[in-house]
């Protein structure tokens, strides 16, 4: 099974925000553990599905455990859940516009970097990987910077663009931020942006002699 993606982390916030209130204050006043069963089996099949049942139970409980609030807020509504979807989902359409955008001008990086933010808005408001599908066709993977060497190839992270680019978090601890024109090396690394990015932060690789620290899931220098 893979580890849950950050997409999968958030699927899981949205649905504790949308229903932990109310079961856990509702009429049958559930317990922190019935709550956690309640929306792993009810709302959370498909990545119990996919990850298996102890994995996305854990994940629950460990996103109630870092946010008790959650479960002390006011019950929430059909209405209300209805609106949170329509506005995350209007923040998702915003994106990938943006990044159809990107991508009739050529710029693939940037066009991927908005799929990813795009569904880090609202993972279930489409199926993004057929949008990164579309980008790998067009562009073919750029030659990557020799690591080895002392030339390394830079690209910078996306630029201010129509929805203007917001900032990002990095890393599994979140410690680091994704600025619109940060540096990232070229190369061979298991993510291909940042914003997608999930390693930790205290793994990087020292190149160029030892001048740039690079983060070894995405490149992104953080020197």
């Amino acid at each position: 099974m893979s580890p849950l993606s950050r997409a999968d982390r958030i699927t899981i916030a949205h649905v504790c925000q949308d229903w932990a209130p109310t079961y856990h204050n509702g009429p049958f006043n559930f317990s922190t553990a019935e709550t956690v069963r309640y929306l792993a089996d009810g709302h959370l099949e498909a990545l119990t599905d996919r990850h298996g049942r102890d994995t996305i139970w854990r994940a629950v409980a460990a996103h109630l455990a870092a946010h008790p609030d959650t479960l002390t807020a006011p019950r929430t509504t059909q209405a209300l859940r209805d609106q949170r979807r329509a506005e995350r989902a209007a923040r998702a359409a915003a994106y990938l516009d943006a990044a159809r955008d990107h991508h009739r001008r050529d710029l693939p990086y940037e066009a991927l970097a908005l799929i990813d933010r795009a569904e880090l808005r609202s993972p279930s408001y489409d199926n993004f990987d057929r949008f990164r599908a579309s980008v790998h066709r067009k562009f073919p993977p750029y030659a990557p910077t020799n690591l080895d060497g002392t030339e390394l190839r830079y690209r910078r992270t996306l630029p201010l663009a129509n929805p203007t680019a917001p900032v990002a978090f990095h890393g599994a601890r979140e410690q680091q931020w994704v600025y619109p024109g940060r540096q990232v090396i070229v190369g061979p690394w298991p993510t291909p942006t940042p914003e997608q990015c999930t390693a930790v932060e205290q793994d990087g690789l020292w190149l160029d002699e030892g001048t740039a620290l690079v983060c070894v899931g995405c490149g992104l220098d953080m020197t």
